[in-house]
């Protein structure tokens, strides 16, 4: 449904912000695949009770009370595109032979994504898990699977051979680089580069951590210290980058790609920087308590969604924004953003603006 078009009684849309429907709308039309690193989050409550030993290493039991597990990292990014009522998501990626595969394959599936093209049963491969035990609501050392794969030749082949295929009957494909052992090795990249060169007239959105500057020809999303590493000015992580210094790393970032770059910049906001013009999206204030963790998977997935449809890099800019905003505020999950939570989060959002960073 186009709900740009929906009217209310006094014969308005719905909106106060215009752009909200136009976005959405935009979002609705989009056809995405998702390519990466396809994981579960795996959240386990630790009873604070450790008065019991082991029998066999007389070190002290810990007990999970509940355990429940979402889509993280690529499947987090699909798992938000569906929740924006996209028009369709398949998925490519890999999953192991372990028990974490068929609770991640049964998730996709549940949220309505095609996983046909998920490569399944890899040898020597171990499903992406970000495992975060929780005691008396704080998150201690995670336990991560899957840090040590490689593909194998013949897994690049088959994953690059699957997404030449689901490129065709998509409109947005956005490539999710995340963990430095995962399937977007210097080989797999490669391919990808071939890929996107073959495809001009598709929307490419490359969301890399740790190799951004070796893709070439897709919108690049990064955060500003990502950026100011790509542009040769490494910032330690815990030195705020001002809003100046972030929009020259932002349009370096345009010049060497040619293509519309999307930094994040937390609570201060987005800024998009176009071959001829920057356009800077200002924060939005949160009340209470945030949870950052997989607020960058609902600005790709927003930005590749409002593209993927036909929207500008702005309106899909002020989509991602108020889209992270909805998320960070669910505590302990990797949360989305519906249509409802975003057209809610938009109403009265001009005047809870941050304002930026003085230089």
């Amino acid at each position: 449904m186009d709900t740009s078009r929906e009217i209310a009684p006094n014969g308005n849309t719905p909106y106060e912000a215009p752009w909200v429907g136009e976005a959405l709308a935009a979002a609705a039309r989009a056809r995405v695949t998702v390519f990466g690193d396809f994981a579960l989050d795996a959240y386990w409550a630790i009873d604070p009770d450790d008065s019991e030993l082991s029998v066999e290493t007389l070190l002290p039991v810990r007990r999970v009370r509940k355990q429940r597990y979402s889509l993280g990292g690529a499947g987090n990014v699909a798992a938000n595109l569906l929740a924006l009522g996209v028009s369709g998501v398949r998925t490519v990626g890999m999953v192991g032979d372990d028990l974490f595969a068929g609770e991640l394959l049964m998730q996709l599936e549940r949220a309505g994504a095609a996983a046909a093209d998920m490569l399944r049963r890899q040898p020597d491969w171990q499903t992406q898990v970000f495992a975060k035990p929780h005691l008396d609501d704080r998150e201690q050392s995670r336990v991560d699977f899957g840090g040590f794969n490689v593909p194998s030749p013949e897994s690049v082949d088959a994953l690059s051979s699957a997404l030449a295929a689901a490129a065709e009957r998509s409109d947005a494909i956005i490539l999710n680089q995340q963990v430095p052992a995962g399937i977007s090795t210097e080989a797999m990249i490669m391919r990808l580069n071939h890929l996107m060169a073959r495809n001009p007239d598709k929307v490419f959105v490359v969301d890399s951590r740790h190799r951004p500057g070796a893709y070439n020809g897709g919108h690049l999303k990064m955060n500003s210290h990502e950026a100011a590493e790509l542009a040769g000015r490494p910032t330690d992580l815990s030195v705020p980058i001002p809003q100046e210094a972030a929009i020259r790393f932002a349009r370096h970032a345009c010049e060497r790609i040619g293509k519309a770059v999307f930094v994040t910049r937390g609570a201060e906001g987005i800024i998009v920087a176009e071959p001829d013009r920057v356009h800077v999206e200002p924060g939005i204030s949160a009340d209470g308590p945030i949870d950052p963790v997989g607020a960058g998977d609902a600005v790709t997935a927003a930005i590749a969604a409002v593209l993927g449809g036909g929207g500008s890099p702005e309106l899909a800019a002020r989509l991602a924004n108020v889209a992270a905003r909805v998320t960070v505020g669910k505590l302990q999950t990797t949360g989305v953003a519906s249509p409802s939570e975003i057209i809610a989060m938009s109403r009265g959002g001009e005047n809870r603006r941050i304002p930026p960073l003085k230089q």
